[in-house]
């Protein structure tokens, strides 16, 4: 909760406010305190010259990345929502504050950020000395505490890893003809070199040439076939899986409108899909709603997800959804997907409605925290085992 909605701001909210408000002071910043805008009170306004920001502070007590990365999401879409009603030019500014935030978790939150809201303007406070800003004429403020800190890059995977986004989606393509059509959008077909793959996948020839390259040279591909077949599966499933470890961030989400309809988020879906006169959206299920949605739901119970493409509070809103007050009592959980062309080029339509594919439901319940593993096992037991037994010779050897 941000301070301009607090009814009582704790000490750390006001402490962090106050550091906040003298950093930008300091600069020759001026500093207006809860502007109301559009109705609406906001935290803090800041200016300099031409230079104006409206600020959403959200204060933790711990600075853990799994307590600041859905804060900071929140933060940025409220500090949108708010901008969106003000009559004159204002950026919205989104300020994380913790007790401590430590090196590696700034790397990620800056990484988040590239990710999924490369467009926004953010800040990270701490009570140790700690001032970063990422955002248009904001470094001015940066501080580090007292002891330097070196802020190394965090390392993105590239188009030559073996999973990035695009090879998992041509494996995808590799895989789809085990697969029932309405199980995984992917064309079905036999390649027999990168030409071929590209054509059918429509990636670059670059892009699947690296592919079949790396995939070769990890024993995945039959060398003595004169097809694209994938062999050593239970391997390649096993470290396909393992990529999807990592942790990934929902974001809570409540209905604009309430209800307590379970088919409310399909609806909304289909609704939007129609508006898009035919072109494939970039939002789908995922996860339990979308297992449920292929008719392979094992585990009930869980909150649906919703995959969007970024971060934007107007995509939210036309699915009639809000963060505001989602936090303890979410309906929906909204995820930004860490593949994107491989979720959203795979994803299938049931009854009108965008879902993830089986392969994508299978990776990503296998890391959710809260019955993940056991909807992944029984897909695998049930659904995917052919798939896995499928080439699973060893390769030969020429000698």
């Amino acid at each position: 909760m941000g301070l301009s909605s607090a009814i009582i701001p704790s000490d750390a909210e006001i402490r962090s406010a106050e550091r906040l408000q003298d950093a930008f002071r300091r600069k020759g910043w001026r500093v207006e305190e809860s502007p109301r805008v559009g109705g609406r009170h906001a935290d803090m306004a800041v200016s300099k010259n031409r230079i104006r920001y409206l600020v959403e502070l959200k204060v933790a007590s711990e600075g853990r990345r799994d307590r600041l990365v859905p804060l900071l999401a929140q933060a940025i879409l409220e500090a949108q929502a708010i901008v969106k009603g003000s009559p004159k030019p204002i950026s919205a500014l989104a300020v994380i504050a913790a007790p401590r935030i430590a090196p590696a978790v700034i790397v990620h939150l800056e990484h988040f950020l590239a990710e999924n809201a490369p467009d926004a303007a953010a800040g990270f406070v701490d009570e140790q000395g700690l001032l970063r800003f990422v955002g248009p004429d904001l470094e001015e403020l940066n501080e580090r505490p007292q002891k330097r800190v070196r802020l190394n890059k965090i390392a993105v995977p590239d188009s030559g890893q073996l999973f990035s986004d695009l090879n998992q989606w041509m494996l995808k393509v590799l895989l789809a003809p085990e697969l029932p059509p309405e199980m995984l959008a992917a064309p079905r077909g036999e390649y027999r070199n990168a030409s071929q793959l590209a054509e059918a996948a429509q990636v670059s020839l670059m892009s699947a040439f690296r592919f079949i390259r790396q995939m070769k040279q990890e024993g995945f591909l039959d060398d003595d076939d004169e097809l694209l077949r994938v062999v050593r599966r239970q391997e390649l499933m096993h470290r396909w899986q393992a990529v999807y470890l990592r942790s990934v961030v929902d974001l809570p989400a409540r209905w604009i409108v309430r209800g307590t309809s379970t088919q409310r988020l399909s609806d909304a879906l289909r609704a939007q899909r129609a508006k898009a006169e035919g072109s494939k959206p970039r939002a789908c299920l995922g996860l339990f709603a979308a297992a449920e949605a292929l008719g392979k739901g094992f585990v009930h119970g869980v909150k649906p997800h919703l995959y969007v493409e970024k971060l934007d509070a107007n995509v939210l809103k036309k699915f009639g959804l809000s963060v505001e007050g989602a936090q303890h009592a979410p309906d929906v959980l909204v995820r930004v997907p860490l593949f994107r062309e491989s979720l959203f080029r795979a994803a299938v339509e049931c009854d009108g409605v965008s879902v993830a594919d089986i392969l994508q439901v299978w990776l990503d319940t296998s890391a959710f925290p809260a019955r993940g593993a056991a909807q992944a096992d029984e897909l695998q037991r049930r659904v995917l085992a052919p798939l896995f037994k499928g080439g699973s010779n060893p390769r030969r050897r020429h000698p």
